[in-house]
């Protein structure tokens, strides 16, 4: 847990502080052909097929690539995994918990708006995901590993304070409700 607050406040200093270096703005188009982007972020995750119950943290890393022109925009390609870990305690006696581990590719559409710094995109991710169940109660402790089909939508922001940092964000359905996190520009 204190890996997560030291990342929390990276971003918050990010996001609150970075912002005022206007002589170190970021690209007029983030995304181009042949760029290749990391986002990490954090934010809660979703019970996914059922997979927990209540708040569940998240932590999740994706990568995308500039693949095609698309009009005023780029399609991308990439991958992105998800860990996500929800529990609950019903009574002293009995814990369940839920660890959630997503493995997909994702394509999404950028759009750059021409002003200087700002990616926006949607997409989808298709790929499995694996949950991790166990609970115990007086009599012992059980679990299972089910696999199923990992598919959804996302929306999403970027904004590059240098060429090659920034912030993101996105929203959708998939394995996260929303996260925010940071992005980096390898090329």
């Amino acid at each position: 847990m204190r890996i997560s607050l030291k990342i929390i406040f990276l971003i918050g200093v990010s996001v609150f502080i970075l912002p005022w270096k206007a002589h170190s703005a970021g690209p007029l188009d983030p995304v181009k052909l042949g760029s290749w982007t990391v986002n990490i972020g954090i934010g809660p995750g979703s019970t996914y097929f059922g997979n927990g119950s209540g708040f569940g943290p998240a932590e999740k890393v994706s990568f995308e690539t500039g693949q095609w022109d698309a009009g005023p925009g780029i399609i991308t390609l990439g991958g992105e995994f998800t860990l996500s870990t929800f529990w609950h305690t019903y009574n002293p006696g009995h814990h369940e918990t839920w660890t959630n581990f997503f493995f997909a590719a994702r394509s999404a559409y950028h759009y750059g708006w021409d002003v200087e710094g700002l990616d926006t995109y949607g997409g989808i991710p298709l790929g499995i995901a694996f949950c991790a169940h166990t609970w115990d109660a007086k009599g012992g402790s059980s679990g299972y590993t089910p696999v199923y089909p990992y598919f959804g939508f996302f929306f999403g922001a970027s904004y590059f304070f240098t060429r090659k940092f920034g912030v993101n964000g996105e929203v959708g359905f998939n394995s996260t409700h929303a996260n925010m996190g940071v992005i980096f520009r390898l090329k």
